[in-house]
């Protein structure tokens, strides 16, 4: 059974302008992603990014929940179609608490555009 869902479409060009700053990474792309999802990010191009972004904002529309950071929820690629999701403690213990076993997600590619959708099964 679905306990909510969310949807994010975001801009590419929008996006792209966010993307860098002075040659590297825009201090606003630390703020939002781990580590990790930079490091990985980085083998799959700009938009990977693009795609993680719009996925950790359909998540948090999903979720509902102040006490959720971006950095709470971690999407790592495998590759361009196949991705891991992974969660904090905190953002574990939301879930556990609102029953959810299972975070569905699946992107739409577009020309100027990605639409990110996920979904919270209980």
């Amino acid at each position: 059974m679905v306990f909510s869902c969310g949807i994010d479409i975001e801009e590419k060009e929008r996006f792209n302008k966010h993307y860098f700053e002075r040659g590297r990474l825009s201090d606003l792309m630390y703020d939002i992603f781990t580590t990790k999802e930079i490091e990985n990010f980085s083998i799959f191009g700009k938009e990977a990014f693009l795609k993680g972004f719009s996925f950790k904002e359909a998540f948090y529309k999903a979720i509902n929940n102040s006490d959720f950071g971006f950095k709470d929820i971690e999407i790592i690629f495998e590759n361009e179609n196949q991705f891991r999701i992974s969660f904090s403690k905190s953002t574990r213990a939301i879930l556990d608490n609102f029953k959810i076993s299972d975070v569905k997600a699946d992107f739409q590619e577009k020309t100027d555009f990605v639409i990110s959708k996920v979904l919270l099964i209980i």
